[in-house]
């Protein structure tokens, strides 16, 4: 099952923001409205939010995380859940404040298409919009009657994999940083009259096996026979 805004152009795009700060909502009005969308829809909660988007299913609903009495994260949890079949197939976006990496796996755990930290530009809100357009990933049912993005838990994987990569590098530069310090080796200064030369210094081909003087019969006769004289 595709998401309600599969395929479509942003002009086309009916989109609902709930958010019940009034400072963000305006900012965020004004960013869609430069991006001349079909239609814009603006709630201040869940609670005021939800017999609207049932009544009348928007193709993208764009959602702050904290909200109360109802959270953004308890409107996704039931719009996944398969409770509302309305809004199964609705893409979700929340826009925080707190991108945190334990938070973006909840978002997408959960079923959210993108998360966007503010401050946002209309440039990132444009590009996230035409990227859900073009995102072909459906959902799909689990084992709990819900729904979640297909895909979702291969790029949480990769998500944990990559941070632990970079938590451990961290770690070993944390231990570098308070190791302390030993004495400092003395760095021997450089001597033309002393450093070593190699053949390659030299330009001279290394020594075949009839070259070598002890494994050379001919060259043994020569010196003895030079010796004796």
């Amino acid at each position: 099952m595709h998401h309600t805004s599969f395929g479509k152009d942003i002009s086309q795009l009916d989109v609902v923001l709930v958010e019940h700060s009034k400072p963000t909502q305006v900012i965020l009005r004004g960013i869609l409205s430069t991006l001349k969308l079909g239609r814009v829809r603006v709630y201040d909660s869940p609670k005021d939010a939800l017999p609207m988007l049932i009544s009348d299913p928007p193709d993208i609903v764009l959602s702050g995380w904290e909200m109360k009495p109802v959270s953004g994260y308890q409107l996704l949890k039931l719009m996944r859940s398969g409770r509302i079949p309305e809004l199964i197939n609705v893409p979700l976006v929340f826009i925080t404040a707190y991108g945190t990496r334990a938070l973006v796996t909840r978002a997408m755990e959960a079923g959210a298409h993108h998360l966007l930290v503010t401050p946002i530009s209309s440039a990132a809100l444009k590009k996230s919009l035409e990227s859900i357009c073009r995102d072909r990933r459906q959902f799909i049912k689990n084992a709990e009657g819900g729904f979640h993005i297909e895909g979702t838990q291969r790029r949480v994987d990769e998500n944990h994999a990559k941070f632990a990569t970079l938590n451990k590098a961290r770690d070993y530069q944390k231990i570098e940083e308070e190791r302390p310090a030993g004495p400092r080796s003395k760095k021997r200064a450089y001597n033309e009259d002393t450093a070593p030369l190699s053949l390659k210094d030299l330009e001279i081909e290394p020594a075949s096996k009839a070259d070598k003087f002890s494994e050379n019969p001919y060259l043994m006769r020569r010196a003895r026979k030079t010796k004796s004289d």
